[in-house]
């Protein structure tokens, strides 16, 4: 049975591989795309995303757009991560343009029309996501699950000692998500972090397919240009995108989340306290696996 999916993103490198894998991938059945920033501004989030769907193929696919701003305060960006504009690459301009309706209503009109199938894949901050639930109680009712990409609980944070990006943006969004009682599998850096593409790995530099030759560009570009002082390439969206098809690649242990939101240190980690809980917090990953899977559904066609 495919899953009725919005697919929350701000690509980012390694949103573009996740939306070529979801595209790929016969078990989602796609309702649209939201952007935000994170990565990078709103303009650019938005733009390579529509240039992302038209490249691959998807020139109609529904992209609303929406927030430039977390809950409180301002985004800071992923430029000198991702490159110039947020990906290292140059796609073609599109004449397809982001839908009337912003992001959180766009949101809320897919869980109205498939209540209790609709899930959200949230690769982002989750700024939009919590709007959409502070604006529409009823989307907690509607929602399945929200696959999110981020946090770290039980290891160290990448832009600060303590937190991961996506929930540092915007901590008090990640708070109403957590306590929104919607299911939540959270994949955070404990298994992010051990899913990657290496500089000198053959594989994923072979791509067949359109979707394989932009991801191949996007990681050797990245390697040469944007990174070379670095010689991995973490595959944080990409593994949020496999969870959501294949759950049993991590194994998660249930538990109430939260993310500080107050202490300037600690801003932004996330906290989970095990046993019951709404929230699946992803401590473990088959990794040959999961790269597999990555690397498969990159050059699928579909």
């Amino acid at each position: 049975m495919t899953k009725k999916v919005v697919i929350d993103t701000d690509p980012g490198t390694d949103d573009a591989l996740a939306l070529i894998m979801a595209l790929n991938s016969p078990e989602l059945d796609i309702q649209g795309m939201t952007s935000v920033a994170g990565n990078a501004r709103l303009a650019d989030t938005t733009r390579n995303t529509l240039r992302l769907m038209n490249h691959l193929g998807h020139p109609n696919m529904p992209v609303a757009q929406g927030a430039s701003r977390p809950l409180r305060g301002k985004f800071n960006y992923g430029y000198n991560y991702h490159g110039p504009r947020g990906l290292p690459v140059e796609l073609v301009t599109t004449k397809s343009r982001p839908r009337s309706l912003r992001a959180p209503e766009y949101i809320n009109s897919i869980g109205y029309s498939f209540p209790e199938e609709f899930v959200i894949i949230a690769l982002g901050p989750l700024t939009n996501v919590a709007r959409a639930i502070q604006r529409e109680p009823r989307l907690v009712s509607w929602i399945k699950e929200i696959v999110v990409m981020g946090g770290a609980v039980e290891i160290g944070g990448n832009v600060t000692p303590y937190a991961e990006f996506n929930i540092w943006n915007d901590p008090h969004a990640a708070n109403v998500v957590f306590d929104s009682g919607v299911p939540v599998t959270l994949v955070g850096l404990d298994v992010c972090v051990q899913v990657a593409f290496g500089r000198d790995d053959s594989d994923w530099r072979e791509g067949q397919t359109t979707g394989g030759r932009l991801a191949a560009d996007v990681l050797a570009t990245w390697f040469t240009e944007t990174h070379p002082d670095l010689d991995q390439y973490a595959l944080c969206d990409p593994l949020a995108v496999a969870a959501s098809i294949e759950p049993e690649l991590l194994e998660t242990k249930s538990a109430t989340v939260s993310a500080e939101q107050e202490d300037a240190e600690t801003y932004g980690q996330t906290r989970a306290t095990y046993g019951d809980g709404n929230v699946k917090v992803a401590l473990g990953v088959d990794v040959d696996r999961a790269r597999a899977f990555v690397l498969e559904r990159i050059n699928s066609t579909h």
